[in-house]
């Protein structure tokens, strides 16, 4: 039997040097957009802690999971902890929250019979370390965290189903009401589908402010949507923004795509900010990534996004050094130092299966439109065969290997 040994470039284009790309253009579109986080970095959920934020996003299949991420202005951000160092199942589209100086982050997966529910992982630092995931024992994606006036704790399902917790937030102790409907999108808009999906509640002044996303993330790039919402009562009711949508993508010529699921953030003087994902017109393959906008509360009381320059410094682009800067991860895998040794100068690895696929490889996220890659194999064994490859999941990728002997393209599968 042969073993592959395999370094991806999903993630190691992560440390590599971009030849061309987005960097030279740090507000991207116009002074109204700021990209934060290249590359795949979907369903962001934002909180602020004081002087500091913190970001989680969807980590799918991936090990270490719910990698939380940290700034103090907003724009540039450096991973500080992993919520989940096993793999626990797909997770998509967490919370994460501050509540009573305890860190919590809520997210969607499966438990251990492969039935789709609710976990919560707590910590006292963003630093960690992060509590043993607890089942909430409900379906339903994309919970957020709710507290209502008189300080009860309640968690908003992407049904507009709210359920009440424990003071501790760990478990659920009764039965949903649905507290709202999905924004009823015109029939003449090229869209996926209604998919109401990334609740998120913000208070601000009198008002509960309610965003969510609508219309599908994988149809026409006009599909994704944030619309809007406002109640004085966590149970509603719910009046709509008349203006409707707040953000979509309103044409193919734009260049972000599908722009939506939005989680609102305050500064410590009170300003406004979005976070949300878009795909990049043109390189779609990069996947969602994290952007920001900056809204305002006008007159009329709603929040809109504000025209204009933003009121934040431009980003530092990604300065790429050595194998310590990369957040590594792997597919599937119990967990990541269980095959994989990563030392600043090197990176040592148990060779696993006969392809890509059965090797769970190393991988590192993509952030840049083109890139070089330069690597050394040092094989022991000889059955034993080293690759690098492009890797979108378990069945879609490409690239080449090494044993040896020989060189071997890696190919797609056609299945």
């Amino acid at each position: 039997m042969k073993n592959i040994l395999s370094i991806c470039t999903f993630l190691l284009a992560f440390g590599t040097l971009p030849l061309w790309g987005q960097s030279q253009d740090p507000l991207n579109e116009d002074q109204t957009t700021v990209r934060i986080l290249e590359g795949d970095n979907s369903d962001p959920s934002i909180v602020r802690y004081g002087k500091s934020y913190y970001l989680v996003h969807s980590s799918f299949v991936y090990t270490p999971g719910l990698v939380v991420y940290k700034s103090d202005d907003l724009v540039n951000w450096t991973p500080c902890s992993t919520a989940l160092t096993t793999f626990t199942g797909d997770i998509w589209a967490p919370d994460i929250v501050v509540h009573n100086n305890r860190f919590y982050i809520y997210f969607p997966t499966l438990n251990g019979k492969g039935r789709k529910t609710n976990m919560v992982t707590w910590a006292d630092s963003p630093e960690g370390p992060w509590s043993t995931p607890i089942d909430l024992k409900i379906g339903g994606i994309d919970p957020e965290h709710v507290v209502s006036e008189d300080g009860k704790r309640y968690l908003l399902l992407s049904s507009g189903a709210l359920y009440p917790l424990s003071d501790d937030g760990c478990s659920i102790t009764g039965e949903p009401v649905r507290i709202y409907k999905e924004w009823e999108i015109p029939e003449e808009w090229d869209v996926e589908g209604v998919s109401m999906e990334g609740l998120n509640v913000k208070k601000v002044g009198e008002y509960y402010y309610l965003f969510a996303a609508e219309g599908g993330t994988a149809g026409p790039p006009t599909s994704h949507m944030v619309v809007q919402a406002r109640s004085k009562n966590i149970m509603g009711p719910w009046e709509n923004a008349p203006f409707n949508p707040l953000l979509r993508t309103e044409s193919r010529n734009e260049k972000w795509w599908s722009k939506g699921h939005g989680s609102i953030v305050d500064t410590e003087d009170g300003r406004l900010f979005m976070i949300f994902h878009a795909y990049e017109n043109g390189f779609q393959t990069l996947g969602r990534q994290t952007l920001l906008r900056e809204l305002v509360q006008k007159e009329d009381g709603w929040l809109h996004l504000k025209e204009g320059a933003i009121s934040l410094p431009a980003p530092e682009r990604l300065k790429l050094s050595g194998i310590k800067d990369f957040v590594w991860q792997t597919c599937r895998e119990h967990n990541l130092n269980d095959r994989f040794r990563i030392t600043p100068d090197k990176i040592s690895i148990e060779a696993k299966g006969n392809t890509p696929k059965e090797g769970s490889p190393l991988l590192a996220r993509t952030s840049a439109h083109k890139y070089e890659v330069e690597a050394c194999f040092e094989l022991k064994g000889e059955n034993t065969s080293a690759g690098l490859v492009a890797y979108y999941d378990e069945n879609y990728h490409f690239g080449f290997g090494f044993n040896p002997v020989s060189y071997t393209h890696l190919t797609l599968p056609t299945n």
